[in-house]
This record gives C-alpha cells, structure tokens and sequence, in this order.
C-alpha cells in the first residue's frame, strides 16, 4: 500500500508541475495581464461588441443547424434499414477526415466569389454577385463540419435506447408523435444537450470560416488574431477573455446540464422495416452523402489544375501533375509536410505521457484526482486562439523563452488536446478490475510486472486510439499554427493558407491533399484501435 500510496503522489506531483506549467500558468498570467493593462475600446473600436453578438448569434445558429442535419441523419441510418446501411453510416464521419482550413478553402471553390456554381449561374444564367459569404456561409461551413457531433451521440443513444419502452407507449395507444416528445426526446436529451454544448463552443472558437467568409462580418476569434498580429496585445488579450468567458459558460452549462439528464435504458432497437420508410431513408441519406463527398472531390480535382491557365472558365481545362511533382522534389517544398508530422508525433507523445497517469488518477478517484481533472479540462473550454495568446504571453520571459521558437507550436497542440487523450485514459481505466493487480501481486509479481503484463494490454487499444487522434488533430491545427509559427518550423496548414493566398491554387490543394489523406489514414487507425477496447 505504501509503494501504491507513493506511485501515486509521484503521479500527481509530475501531472500537476506539467499542467500546472503548460495550463495553469499560462491562464493566470493571461488573466493577471489582461485586467492590468484593461482595454475595454477593444470592444468599442472596430466593432467589437458586434463581434461578440455574432459570435454567439452564429454559434446559437450552428447548433439548430447541425442539430437538425445530425439528428435527423441518425435518425435516417439507426431507425431504418436499406441497402447500402453500413457503408452511408461510416461516411456520415467524413467531415471528421477534413482539417478546417482545407475543408473552408473547398467551400470557397463551391460557392464563394471564384466558386464553381457562382462562375456557372453568371456564364449560363447571366447572374451576378450568386456567390454565398458572410454568416450564410459561415452557417453552412459551421453545420458541415459539426453535424458530426449530434449524428455521433444521437446515433449511440438510439442504438442503447430500450425498445421495449417505444413498444409499451405505442400498445398503450400513443401516437407516433407523442412517443417521440414524451417517450424518446427524454431518453435522447443528454446526447442532445451534450452535442449542442460542444457545437455551441466549437462554433465560438470557429476561425478558418470566419477569416475567408467574414469579410465584413465580425467575429471574435478573426479580431483576436487581427489585433496580436497589429500587436496591439493589450486590445488582443481583453477580446481573449471575453471569448474565453463565453466558452467557459458553455462548459458550465455542460456539466451542469449533464448532472440534471438521466441516460437512455440499455435495450437494442430494431429497424424499421417498412417500405416508404426504407426507401425514403434511402433516398436522404444518398443525397446527403453525396453532398458530403462534394467538398473532398473538389480538393483532389483542384490538386491537379495549372491555376496559370484557370482565369475566366467556368472549370479548369488545363491539368498537370506539377503541383505533386514540386512537392515531394523540391526538399523546401516538403519541409511543411515534415514539420507538420514531427511537431503532430511528438505532442502525441508527450500527450499520452501525461494523460496515462492523469486518467489513472482521476479513474481510479485518487486523492488529487478531482482537482487534477478540473485542470485537464480547463483547456477544453478555450478556443485555440486562446490557448496560442496564453502561451504567447507566458513564455516571453528570459526565464523561459519559448516564444518565438519551434517548440511553441508543439507545445499549443500538447495544451489542445490533453483533454481528449485524458478521457481516452480514463475511459480504458476506469472499468478495469482491480483485483487482477491484487491476484498478481499475491502470486509474487512485481507492481510494474504486473502493470506490464496486465494493465497495458488492457490499456493499449484505448491508448493507442487517443494517441492517432490527437496525432490527426495536430495535424490539421490552423489558429493555433498560424500564430505561432515561425520560417523554421512552418506546418503544412500555414503552408496551404499561404499558397492559396499567393494564388498558388494547385500547389495548396495538393498539400491539402496530402494532409487529408494523413488525416483520414490516422484516423482509421484510431477506429482500428478503439474497436479492440475492451
């Protein structure tokens, strides 16, 4: 017991000084600097606090949208059965593969200013200014990418949801209407609540959509950024707090509301089988897949254009294979790619590090574990801009003067997703029994023999998956990248955003190409290993 009672005070002595370094301090110091040098004309000038009514007015929006699409796909997928089932619910993940600037910059060749339908509704039609921007297109982009989130959850609830339950109401004599507001809806409140709550703060912290569809719609995540890169620190930190405040909200909500839900009753529900049902099921979740493939499609037809012969067409006619052929022979033109992946591994690295003894403390409810998860989660609550502001801010001293290296970046990505890897930790943990540990150590075995040959391989798979996702994750991290990178360490994100500025078309949709093919292998491998926990 004693050796137990020390390998846990060693565990929480090291989580704590990491968290307490790379979290803690950088919030404090964050907080200390911006209600000493308070700017409140931050919000005053250029809009300010019409970036924070739009910030929340879009993000309100983006959960009804999103909420609408995912629930209703789940819906379409867990309640009906039709050909072709399985296959359109693995692509109703798709977007999960699409990091957030590449996915943004693909809708901007859909239906932006230079988008393949505007082009075609003024060259067929003759109508001008069809292009979609500002908060229709944010809208749009916010309910692409997280509808992700209500289909995930809602789709779990339905398929635990006891059926027995639907059976009793209908015998009873209640409509199909009443079963699903006084039957249903309650059993899929807390998957509901819970999506609603992360599209809420996702939405908030949203950057990529906001930066290219903006223009002169105001949001707080693009004015954070425009006021550090003007240096106007002062004016940068107050609008931090602000919308760090506004996702902190959020998180409260969250876990309040989580304590208030019950859960869904454990049961297997069966598919509908009625005709009209199947088919039309059929019909809407075809159409939505194929409005999903739509963005993925654009990105590989666009990798292969010479954007120096692509002006006033409708679509590009003239294609070459330069756009790869440059990347992977030219060594400077790969250098985005290499750091991307080495800067991605190594936080994954040092994220399970810290997550594995932080998830078997706070599992296994360990004196410190409490405490020790309110930190994990704290960076959970602040959008990427946040988290790159606070490091920016903390590490500029002479005592530890990481800003404006290559360990920076990594660093953001580490803070980003300990949260994630944490839950995975925890989740592989806390069910484990014991007793194994105690039969062991009974026999004669040694604390860390024990934890070799029993506890990893338990572990390994839930490990192993949180340790690809935050690899993917990193992977495709833009707003924190794009603050903090500096020529040395340039990542493919910044790379993308910097050729298709520089009107390298091709050139940014073939490393999009690339990190999305990164991204969805990583993220296969991720589902590999979470389908071997146990």
């Amino acid at each position: 017991m004693r050796r137990g009672a020390s390998l846990d005070r060693a565990f929480l002595i090291v989580c704590f000084a990491v968290l307490g370094l790379t979290v803690a301090y950088p919030t404090i110091r964050l907080l200390v600097e911006a209600f000493t040098h308070w700017q409140l004309e931050a919000l005053s000038r250029k809009n300010g606090w019409a970036a924070v009514r739009n910030t929340i007015f879009i993000s309100f929006l983006s959960v009804v949208c999103a909420g609408i699409v995912g629930t209703g796909l789940a819906f379409a997928i867990s309640r009906y059965s039709f050909p072709g089932r399985r296959i359109v619910a693995a692509l109703a993940y798709l977007p999960f593969t699409l990091p957030p600037l590449v996915g943004v910059v693909s809708f901007y060749y859909i239906i932006g200013r230079d988008g393949f339908i505007p082009r075609w509704l003024e060259h067929s039609f003759g109508i001008e200014n069809a292009a979609i921007e500002g908060p229709a297109a944010i809208l749009l982009i916010h309910t692409y990418s997280f509808y992700v989130l209500f289909y995930a959850m809602v789709s779990a609830s339905l398929e635990s949801m006891d059926a027995s339950l639907v059976e009793a109401a209908r015998t009873l004599g209640a409509s199909r209407w009443r079963v699903f507001t006084r039957v249903v809806l309650p059993l899929l409140r807390p998957a509901l609540l819970g999506a609603a709550l992360l599209t809420f703060m996702s939405s908030g912290a949203s950057f990529s959509a906001p930066l290219i569809f903006g223009n002169d719609y105001p949001m707080l995540s693009v004015r954070i950024y425009n006021e550090q890169s003007a240096h106007n620190t002062a004016h940068a930190q107050t609008l931090t707090v602000v919308l760090a405040a506004i996702s902190l909200l959020g998180v409260l909500a969250f876990r309040s509301s989580r304590a208030a839900s019950s859960g869904a009753a454990k049961g297997v529900r069966k598919p509908i089988q009625s005709t009209a049902g199947r088919w039309g099921a059929c019909i809407a979740a075809t159409i939505a897949m194929a409005l999903l493939l739509i963005p993925h499609a654009t990105i590989l037809w666009l990798s292969f254009i010479d954007h120096r012969q692509w002006y006033a067409e409708v679509f590009p006619t003239m294609w070459t294979l330069e756009n790869y052929s440059a990347i992977f022979t030219n060594p400077s033109a790969f250098g985005p790619i290499r750091n991307s992946i080495w800067m991605s591994l190594l936080a994954a690295i040092a994220t399970t590090l810290i997550a594995l003894p932080a998830g078997y403390l706070i599992a296994r409810r360990r004196p410190g574990g409490r405490w020790l998860n309110m930190l994990v989660m704290v960076p959970w609550a602040l959008p990427g801009t946040v988290i790159a502001i606070n490091l920016i801010i903390a590490f500029n001293d002479r005592w530890l003067p990481l800003t404006g290296t290559v360990w920076l970046i990594p660093l953001a990505y580490f803070v980003r997703n300990v949260p994630l890897m944490t839950r995975f930790c925890a989740s592989a943990i806390e069910p484990f029994d014991a007793t194994l540990i105690e039969a062991g150590r009974t026999l004669g075995a040694s604390r860390a023999y024990c934890f070799r040959r029993i506890v990893l391989p338990l572990v390994a798979p839930a490990v192993g998956a949180g340790l690809a996702l935050v690899f993917a994750t990193s992977l495709g991290e833009f707003v924190a990248s794009v603050l903090l990178w500096v020529p040395a360490n340039i990542p493919i994100a910044v790379q993308i955003n910097s050729e298709w500025r520089g009107s390298g078309i091709g050139a940014a949709f073939a490393y999009s190409v690339l990190l999305m093919f990164l991204v969805g292998a990583t993220y296969l491998i991720s589902r590999r290993f979470s389908s071997r926990m146990v």
